[in-house]
């Protein structure tokens, strides 16, 4: 079933684009908090439900299949024909995408405890999780029907958020700022370092692998601190950027940053000069910009009540 498509370039008449730097490709309908792509296909979620797009033409995206799991969607990743899903109290699923039409739950890992799995990435050949109780957990999945522990990491406070970057797991702790694991042996793993972050209330982190950089990002300031990772074992803050807004969610290419920012829609920020980071690009959402994802040279915002797809050309 084809999806609602708004114009190809420009956006609808209650969203404001800069010209020349984001255009608006399309508008997905329906409810979207949460968004990572990988290919041709994109998944969604809100609330407990995953949605999954074909976006081999993303100026007519097209839905495939859906999956409702038992308890919320707090964050994804898709990886080849596979997503791994963040997932409440349930712990950790994986959702196989070999038919997106039927996508399907292969295998999950519940981790015992009173918190809650909520965030999840890729690190290596290995699947990270976070969850605010046990701190980070690292998994083998190649055999997706029965996930492996492999080891868990205790943080010093709440481990809000992960992010890997290459054989590297960091992890967004509140209220210590960020943590560097080295996962080089995963069943063992060993703190490079730490970043103390100068606010106290980290709550994302994001990785530039071709950088060298990590972004963490202080939910209460919105101040995204730039921490230099080219030597691990000595994380260095490099510069620091406040957003207008509150700050959501925040993605990273190179030297670009992507922050969703609620009410104050997308903004891209150029940070190649850590020292100087600095606004190059807004995009003002009919509602609520709550998630990003990046794909080649588009732009996937979970708006809350739609999905926008944007290309973005510096």
């Amino acid at each position: 079933m084809a999806l609602q498509v708004c114009g190809l370039v420009g956006a609808p008449e209650d969203v404001h684009a800069q010209p020349g730097t984001v255009e608006h490709v399309a508008t997905v309908a329906g409810g979207a908090v949460v968004v990572h792509a990988a290919g041709a296909l994109a998944v969604t979620a809100d609330g407990n439900t995953l949605k999954v797009l074909d976006l081999s033409t993303p100026e007519s995206p097209v839905t495939r299949g859906t999956l409702t799991l038992t308890d919320r969607i707090w964050d994804l990743v898709v990886d080849h024909d596979r997503a791994y899903v963040a997932n409440g109290f349930v712990g950790f699923v994986v959702v196989d995408l070999a038919d997106p039409d039927a996508p399907t739950v292969r295998g999950s890992y519940e981790v015992v405890s009173q918190g809650q799995t909520v965030s999840i990435a890729l690190a290596d050949n290995v699947v990270l999780t976070t969850n605010n109780q046990t701190g980070l957990n690292a998994f083998d999945v190649s055999d997706p029907t029965s996930p492996r522990l492999l080891t868990s990491w205790l943080t010093g406070g709440y481990s809000r958020d992960v992010a890997g970057m290459g054989t590297l797991g960091l992890v967004a702790d509140q209220p210590d700022g960020l943590h560097v694991v080295d996962l080089s042996d995963p069943s063992n793993p060993l703190e490079a370092s730490v970043h103390f972050a100068e606010g106290e209330t980290t709550q994302l982190v994001v990785s530039s692998p071709a950088t060298a950089t990590a972004f963490i990002v202080d939910g209460a300031t919105s101040t995204v601190e730039i921490v230099d990772l080219t030597d691990p074992t000595s994380a260095a803050l490099a510069g620091t950027y406040t957003a207008p807004g509150r700050v959501m969610h925040v993605a990273a290419e190179g030297s670009t940053l992507f922050l969703a920012q609620a009410g104050q829609g997308l903004s891209i920020v150029d940070v190649s000069t850590p020292s100087a980071p600095h606004l190059t690009a807004s995009y003002d959402t009919p509602g609520a910009v709550v998630g990003i994802a990046l794909l080649d040279d588009l732009i996937l915002v979970a708006d809350t009540e739609a999905l926008l797809v944007l290309r973005h050309r510096p």
